[in-house]
């Protein structure tokens, strides 16, 4: 639903469940929290609700991912280079 909207601007609720096999009870729920985490807006007109994606949250959410990606995958490359070297300590001591 989100990338949805990413790639049309905004969307009424039928068009954003349309591309899943949901019903609508269930796609209404899912706006509703898409809604209450700050990533989506509603607009009410009558009985149509139109929909929006909010792009800030999604942006310090990348920038949050970014910052942490760098430490993990020198965490991970730290962790890999150890267990190489104790798998060729684990073949010299037989």
């Amino acid at each position: 639903m989100l990338a949805l909207l990413a790639k049309r601007g905004r969307c009424i609720a039928g068009e954003l469940a349309a591309p899943f096999d949901i019903s609508q009870p269930t796609a209404s729920k899912h706006l509703r929290v898409l809604e209450r985490a700050g990533l989506i807006t509603r607009q009410v007109d009558g009985r149509i609700h139109q929909f929006r994606l909010l792009v800030k949250p999604l942006e310090e959410a990348e920038r949050w991912i970014s910052r942490h990606r760098e430490f993990w995958e020198g965490s991970l490359s730290r962790l890999g280079g150890y267990l190489d070297e104790l798998a060729r300590e684990k073949k010299r001591n037989g």
